[in-house]
């Protein structure tokens, strides 16, 4: 704070008597005092001494007191100014006032007068000067407070840019986050491609449009339901149906958790981390699948050596008896009846009845040799119609071909092929004993070679669907039940697959699905080769 003793005060006047009169006044009252008797000399004394307030008379040689004024106003420091004059003139305090004069004194100036305006004026600079450095302390820190802002505002948007590359990182699961009213505020890149949104535009909608089953109507939102069930536990999982873009569904695993403010402790919403589950429950099914197909192979190839064994047993000695059964005949058929004759007759066929079945279980049994070729699929299925043509004419059946065109061609073997096929479209006729229409269509679909057998027959039961592909099982009076599982077995040495779809008393359609890829003659041998192995 300026004192007395301290503050200096800068006296211009061209009279000296003026002058030191005044000088002389200040001093008493504890000012320093610094005289000048015009404009030059003023300067001067600004240049080498801090002034806290002038005292100028507005009468000076060569250049005014207002001048002087004028000159102080500039300088950087503020310097309150009180203008004196011998010659009051009204009209002079306007400009005074717009040049910034602090106070204005007429001649003669009394001691008491002087003093007052020089302390008031004193009292001004100080506080003009504290103003100034509570201005500058401000500024200072409002500078410190803005350059810490944006330090802190860098860091955020570092984070937060690190953050998002994260979460947009993780493409395998889903990350969306809702707001205490089921709004979506988070939705990451693995959600974009999850659920084929692009994240602006799902902002702030309502989280069950991700859900399969979910209409606006609904009074609350079931994301929103399995969040507050994790705001109970602390994280909710649970498998959920959910919906993408293009309104096919898929089954997911959700685990959501509470998003708490780490200040305030208040809840900002729900996070939930998104799993698709099709292609691991595809692999869940793919796996049954194999594991189902290994053991009934493993089933078949057991059951397969029990029966060829059985087969080789008795194959031998029903040769023996038909021999014995023939030599028989020879020796006393013209010794016997004509009835009598035809008892061995009976004999004969019913041996070579077993024989025959001998060697069909042999078949069965035995490994599958094939030789992949190019062939025609259509003309194995013309050819094997007509073969048939004596029971379809004699079962009153249809044929309807509906052919691919110019060919549906592939690496197959042609005689185990036209095998399969024989037993497929044999076992379709027999299911129309009464009539019926009998369809084959061959093509091509999803890059495989397709070959549909439908029938309009008694159709089957959900058992008989079952176990039509087990050995030995059958619904006829005749047969042994070994035609559906021979045919499955080359195709799936094929590398195909064959699928059954049937109702009772509406018919059967089965499918069989086999590589469609023409390959080259070194690659048909290689695989050959496998499938000899």
């Amino acid at each position: 704070m300026t004192t007395n003793e301290s503050a200096t005060i800068l006296l211009v006047d061209d009279e000296p008597s003026i002058r030191w009169t005044m000088a002389e006044f200040l001093k008493r009252a504890g000012y320093s005092v610094e005289a000048a008797q015009d404009y030059d000399g003023a300067l001067e004394i600004l240049d080498r001494t801090n002034i806290d307030v002038a005292v100028v008379d507005i009468f000076l040689p060569r250049q005014s007191g207002l001048d002087l004024l004028k000159h102080l106003q500039t300088r950087e420091s503020y310097i309150p100014v009180i203008m004196i004059t011998g010659e009051p003139n009204s009209s002079q305090i306007p400009e005074l006032v717009r040049s910034g004069a602090y106070d204005f004194l007429p001649k003669p100036v009394t001691k008491d007068v002087l003093i007052k305006a020089v302390t008031r004026a004193i009292e001004k600079k100080r506080l003009r000067d504290e103003k100034s450095r509570l201005e500058r302390q401000v500024q200072s820190h409002t500078e410190h407070l803005e350059a810490r802002i944006e330090a802190r505002t860098a860091e955020l948007a570092e984070a937060h840019n690190f953050l998002n590359t994260v979460l947009d990182s993780s493409t395998e699961y889903a990350i969306v986050a809702i707001d205490t009213k089921g709004l979506i505020t988070l939705f990451n890149r693995g959600a974009e491609t999850m659920f084929g949104y692009i994240s602006e535009n799902v902002l702030g909608l309502k989280a069950g449009t991700l859900l399969s089953n979910y209409e606006n109507g609904d009074s609350m939102e079931p994301l929103l339901k399995c969040g507050q069930e994790a705001q109970a536990l602390g994280r909710y999982q649970v498998e959920i149906e959910l919906r993408r873009s293009n309104g096919s569904t898929f089954v997911a695993s959700l685990v959501m958790t509470p998003l708490i403010s780490n200040s305030d402790k208040q809840l900002l919403g729900y996070l939930g981390i998104i799993k698709d589950l099709t292609s691991e429950r595809e692999n869940e099914r793919a796996l049954r699948e194999m594991q189902a197909r290994l053991a009934h192979n493993e089933k078949i190839a057991a059951l397969g050596r029990v029966a060829a064994q059985v087969a080789h047993e008795v194959k031998n000695p029903l040769a023996g008896l038909r021999l014995y059964a023939m030599h028989l005949k020879n020796k006393v058929a013209d010794r016997l009846a004509e009835s009598e004759v035809s008892l061995i007759d009976k004999i004969i066929d019913t041996i070579n009845n077993l024989s025959n079945t001998a060697e069909q279980i042999l078949n069965f049994a035995r490994p599958l040799t094939i030789t992949p070729r190019a062939l025609d699929l259509n003309r194995v299925v013309t050819d094997t119609v007509h073969l048939l043509e004596p029971q379809i004419s004699t079962n009153k059946v249809s044929v309807e071909l509906e052919l691919d065109q110019p060919a549906a061609t592939a690496m197959l073997d042609e005689a185990s092929i036209r095998s399969a096929l024989l037993n497929l479209l044999l076992n379709a006729v027999q299911a129309m004993p009464g009539g019926g229409k009998l369809k084959v269509t061959t093509g091509t679909r999803d890059d495989s070679l397709y070959l549909g057998i439908t029938d309009t027959g008694s159709g089957m039961t959900e058992e008989q669907i079952r176990n039509v592909f087990e050995p030995f099982y059958t619904t006829k009076s005749q047969g042994l039940g070994l035609g559906m599982p021979y045919a499955k077995k080359i195709i799936e040495q094929h590398h195909g697959e064959i699928k059954i779809e049937s109702y009772q008393h509406q018919g059967t359609t089965i499918e069989v699905r086999l590589p469609a890829e023409y390959e080259s003659e070194l690659t048909a041998a290689r695989y050959a080769s496998e499938m000899r192995r």
